[in-house]
C-alpha cells in the first residue's frame, strides 16, 4: 500500500533516482532511534532495496541528484485534491529545527517559541536557539469521520537564512518566501477551486497581503491600534491634497471602549471544545496592509477576564464571526504536524553539515 502511493511520484525522478527515493522513504519510516541516512540505509536493506548498491548512493541522492521538491508537492496536492472542498484551506507558519555545530549550512540564531514565554507567573522571556528556520505552506485536510477536525499536510517549504549568513543578493524575508510559495500553490489550483489562507501575525503584513489576488482569502490576527478606514471608493475633495484612503474609523482599541456598540455573546468550536465569547464585529478597510479591500473584523473578549482582548480579520466579509474564529483556530493543526515530524519522524536528526572552504 505504501509503494502504490510512492509510485505516484515516479515522474519526478529518473529510474535509478526513483529506486533510491523509495529506499530512502521506506528506510526513514522504519528506522528506529535517530533518523539519519545511515540508519535509513540499514532499515531499507531489510527489504532488499539497496542490497546491490553502495551506501554512498543515497547520500549522493540528497546532495547531487537532479530532482525538485516542489514537484513532489504538486503531485501530493493532486493526490489530495479529491478529498478537498471547493474552498481549499491553507495554513502558513514557520518552525525552528534545533541543530548544533559551526559547519551547519544555513543555520543561525532564531527565536525559539517553545522556550519563550509571553507573560504569566514567570514574566515575559525571549529565548534564541541555533538551528534551521523553515517556512512551511500546508493544506488542511478534514478527517472522513469528523469534518470539524483534520490534519495539515505540508506541500511547500523554504529555508530562511539570516542576512549575516548569506549574500545580500540572496537574502529574502520570511514573508517574501511565503509569497513565493503562495504563488506556486495558486498556480496549481483548478479553475473551480478557491484558496483560503490562515497565518499568524508575522504574515498578516503588507508584504504578503498587499498584492494578494482577489480570488484568495486570508484570515489572521490584527493589532489593536490598526488604522482603519471606510472601505470602497476613495471620496474626492475639491481642495487640498487628494485623499489616498477613505474616511477614518475608530481603531479596535477604541471600539473596545465604545459603549454605543454592545458586546454580543456567541459560542464557537475552538480547539475541539465549545467556548463562550463576547464579540464585536464590523466591516472596514486596513489601508496599510490591504489597501481599500474590505475585511470583516472580529474582536473577542473573555467573559471571565482571564485573557486580553484580541482582534481577527478575514477578507471574506460574508463569513460569520464564528466561522472566522474557527477558521483561524484550525491553524494550530500545522503546529501538531511540526510536533509529529520532529518527535516521530526525526525532522531534527539528520546531520547535514558542510566544510568551510573559500
Amino acid at each position: 500500500s505504501v509503494q502504490s502511493i510512492l509510485f505516484s511520484f515516479r515522474p519526478c525522478f529518473t529510474a535509478p533516482s526513483f529506486e533510491n527515493f523509495v529506499a530512502l522513504m521506506l528506510g526513514w519510516i522504519l528506522a528506529r532511534g535517530p533518523h539519519t541516512v545511515s540508519r535509513a540505509i540499514v532499515a531499507a536493506r531489510a527489504f532488499g532495496w539497496t542490497r546491490r548498491r553502495h551506501h554512498a548512493t543515497l547520500y549522493r541522492f540528497l546532495a547531487r541528484a537532479r530532482w525538485c521538491v516542489d514537484d513532489l508537492g504538486e503531485i501530493l496536492f493532486r493526490l489530495l485534491l479529491p478529498f478537498l472542498p471547493e474552498q481549499i484551506e491553507a495554513v502558513l507558519d514557520d518552525t525552528l529545527c534545533h541543530r548544533s555545530g559551526p559547519q551547519l549550512f544555513g543555520g543561525g540564531m532564531h527565536h525559539d517559541c517553545s522556550r519563550s514565554t509571553y507573560g504569566g507567573g514567570t514574566g515575559r522571556r525571549k529565548v534564541l536557539s541555533f538551528g534551521h528556520n523553515w517556512v512551511v505552506l500546508s493544506i488542511w485536510v478534514a478527517y472522513p469521520w469528523n469534518k470539524e477536525r483534520g490534519v495539515a499536510v505540508p506541500l511547500l517549504f523554504r529555508l530562511y537564512r539570516l542576512p549575516k549568513r548569506c549574500p545580500k543578493a540572496q537574502y529574502r524575508k520570511r514573508t517574501e518566501l511565503a509569497c513565493e510559495m503562495l504563488e506556486i500553490l495558486a498556480s496549481w489550483l483548478p479553475g473551480d477551486r478557491g484558496l483560503d489562507l490562515a497565518a499568524d501575525s508575522e504574515y498578516a503584513c503588507c508584504t504578503l497581503l498587499r498584492g494578494l489576488s482577489p480570488d484568495i482569502d486570508f484570515t489572521g490576527p490584527m493589532v489593536m491600534n490598526a488604522a482603519l478606514c471606510v472601505p470602497g471608493p476613495i471620496p474626492r475633495q475639491r481642495m487640498g491634497r487628494p485623499r489616498t484612503k477613505g474616511l477614518r474609523l475608530p481603531s479596535p482599541k477604541s471600539m473596545a471602549r465604545k459603549t454605543s456598540t454592545p458586546w454580543q455573546k456567541v459560542t464557537a468550536t475552538l480547539y475541539g471544545r465549545q467556548v463562550d465569547l463576547l464579540i464585536k464585529t464590523w466591516i472596514a478597510a486596513w489601508p496599510r496592509v490591504l489597501g481599500q479591500r474590505p475585511v470583516r473584523i472580529v474582536m473577542t473578549r473573555d467573559p471571565k477576564g482571564h485573557w486580553a482582548d484580541r482582534v481577527y480579520f478575514s477578507t471574506d466579509i460574508e463569513r460569520t464571526p464564528q466561522a472566522i474564529l474557527e477558521r483561524y483556530a484550525r491553524r494550530w493543526s500545522l503546529e501538531v504536524t511540526f510536533r509529529n515530524a520532529k518527535q516521530d519522524l526525526g525532522l531534527e536528526d539528520p546531520r547535514n553539515g558542510w566544510w568551510r572552504r573559500k
